[in-house]
């Protein structure tokens, strides 16, 4: 019979068996190191701040492993960051899936989300047909070396700078207002999201922040994300204002000069994701530089809400039902 706990309990070695089958950090940062991972399972979910893994055995023999992180942007919503199964052994992704999935809703979780490479049909399966997990939207994704981005900048960038707390409400309406109205229940972000990180000591993701910012009227019509784990791989997540996309192309020479000042060799993953109401604008400038996806994902969502279609007559309205719907 299979059993389930948590990683903090059992010895690491046994997991040397395992593939990965959804891990979408680029870089697999490890697990915390004892007592930590023992003290974070003993958090409340409020508290919670690092990595959180479980494990299925059966006869002494580890058969899969799920890692869940708290998403940063919201307090209440896990994403499954990694899943680990030993070959052909599915059924214990199903098993723990859901083992976490009621688990943290007892604990007050409200939403669950997993991003899966398309190609990956059987995951998939697993996740919509199974576990009920709702596909809501693509993740493209480009892959970008130093090499392979020639264009240096010729000029400074004073509208761009680090962003500041006392913005977080202007930053917030335009990032969600950037958001498709039928999916915002699923994606769009609390102000507390944009304020500067806690625990940036402690945490294995080192984060900065930018505004793109008019510099007559103080107004803000972009803002980006670059994130890494081990300052060689970074990740680039950007938002534009309407007819303010081809910022892109300054943004992206920013973050070269940036990040060679800390790494003469790197690798940039830039995110440009379908709940977005301009992501094909944006897709059409990485288009112009020559820039081709590495990797086209789904964005998998379990949480309160039921997206309505276009076409139906409550659409731009929310239903939040007074239970998961799972």
């Amino acid at each position: 019979m299979a059993t389930i706990q948590n990683l903090a309990f059992m010895s690491k070695e046994r997991l040397k068996d395992l593939i990965s089958v959804v891990n979408f950090e680029y870089n697999n940062s490890g697990f915390p190191p004892f007592p930590l991972d023992i003290i974070h399972y003993l958090l409340p979910l409020k508290l919670k701040f690092l990595k959180e893994t479980y494990v299925a055995a059966d006869e002494n023999k580890v058969y899969g492993l799920i890692s869940l992180e708290k998403d940063d942007s919201n307090p209440k919503r896990l994403k499954i960051s990694q899943l680990f199964l030993r070959e052909n052994s599915v059924e214990y992704a199903e098993l723990l899936i859901n083992y976490v999935v009621n688990k943290f809703l007892a604990k007050g979780a409200e939403s669950f989300f997993v991003v899966v490479d398309e190609a990956d049909e059987k995951m998939l399966k697993l996740l919509s047909d199974v576990c009920k997990f709702r596909i809501l939207a693509d993740e493209y994704l480009f892959k970008i070396k130093k090499s392979d981005f020639p264009y240096e900048k010729k000029h400074g960038y004073d509208f761009i700078k680090f962003s500041k707390n006392y913005e977080v409400a202007k930053i917030a309406d335009l990032y969600n207002g950037l958001i498709n109205s039928h999916q915002q229940p699923a994606f769009q972000i609390g102000e507390k999201y944009f304020n500067d990180n806690v625990f940036v000591g402690i945490r294995n993701k080192i984060t900065f922040k930018y505004v793109l910012e008019n510099p007559d009227n103080k107004s803000i019509f972009g803002y980006f994300v670059i994130s890494t784990r081990n300052s060689s791989d970074f990740i680039l997540d950007v938002v534009l204002a309407p007819s303010y996309e081809v910022y892109l192309a300054d943004i992206l020479k920013f973050v070269k000069s940036e990040i060679s000042k800390r790494n003469l060799s790197w690798t940039l993953y830039i995110k440009v994701k379908s709940y977005f109401v301009n992501h094909k604008i944006l897709l059409d400038v990485m288009k112009s530089y020559d820039f081709a996806p590495f990797k086209k994902s789904k964005i998998l969502v379990k949480d309160l809400y039921k997206e309505i279609k276009s076409d139906n007559p409550l659409y731009n309205k929310q239903i939040v039902f007074n239970a998961p719907a799972y």
